[in-house]
């Protein structure tokens, strides 16, 4: 199997080196040297089983970028279908965005269930045989802290790892202390701008305390609104104001209890 991201397969300097495409197309055509190009992906791809097309996060208000990535993927397809036993095209993209493009009726859809912080300890136990310099509760607060998005996982754990390295030694184990102090809400926030901007498109602080308020859940369970606005020090109608709008786009669930309502994270779907 080999695993490619969409957009190398329309960055022409990412497929051969600027200094090298510029000297290419100097002595021949543009057209003939997307043409060497395209063969040679057909060629590295010709053999394999299965071809990976990992996406990126696309805006839901415009899909322009999406729609670039796909006319290139299924270019790939039609020539990668014409081989005798050709390689199968397995591609990831947000199940939300799975509309509107003609390509998505060739495909067979599977729906991923989105992994859940013990799952994806399990999986980090089941490939290294200790989960040391990390404490168990540690990769579960790296694991709440993806919610769900595997990658990003293996990115805050890099993240984690370069700060502690810079640590003298000897050297404590990785704590829940040292996640949170690698792994900013700001950069949390900025690893879920594009969907946060569909829910606050003007308000930055909105989507940073919303990153607040999620791993707040995360981490401490169904809780009543009024102590969660407390916890996060802020007025109870702010609270309600950012509660209600993470509550329409299906982020959180609120039910009521007595003169007060539980809030918890909705259980969401992954990227199909």
């Amino acid at each position: 199997m080999i695993q490619v991201d969409a957009k190398i397969l329309n960055d022409a300097d990412f497929r051969i080196g600027q200094p090298e495409l510029e000297s290419a197309e100097a002595e021949l055509s543009r057209d003939a040297v997307r043409t060497v190009q395209e063969a040679t992906w057909l060629e590295t791809l010709r053999n394999k089983k299965t071809v990976l097309i990992d996406t990126p996060d696309y805006s839901k208000t415009d899909r322009r970028l999406m729609a670039k990535d796909l006319q290139e993927i299924y270019w790939l397809w039609l020539n990668l279908a014409k081989l005798d036993n050709g390689p199968n095209i397995v591609l990831a993209i947000q199940k939300e965005m799975f509309t509107g493009h003609f390509f998505f009726d060739k495909m067979q859809k599977i729906e991923l269930e989105p992994l859940q912080p013990e799952a994806m300890l399990e999986a980090y136990k089941r490939r290294f045989p200790t989960t040391d310099p990390f404490t168990d509760e540690a990769l579960l607060t790296l694991a709440r802290m993806s919610r769900g998005i595997f990658r990003r996982f293996l990115r805050y754990i890099t993240l984690t790892l370069d700060l502690w390295q810079t640590r003298p030694e000897p050297r404590d184990p990785i704590d829940s202390a040292t996640v949170k102090e690698a792994v900013t809400v700001d950069r949390l926030a900025e690893d879920m701008e594009l969907e946060l901007v569909e829910v606050f498109p003007k308000q930055s602080d909105l989507r940073i305390q919303a990153v607040r308020l999620l791993m707040h859940l995360e981490e401490s369970g169904p809780q009543k609104q009024s102590e969660l606005a407390e916890g996060l020090g802020m007025e109870d109608y702010a609270a309600s104001r950012l509660l209600a709008k993470l509550e329409l786009h299906r982020y959180i669930t609120r039910a009521r209890s007595g003169t007060d309502k539980i809030v918890d994270i909705a259980k969401k779907e992954a990227a199909a």
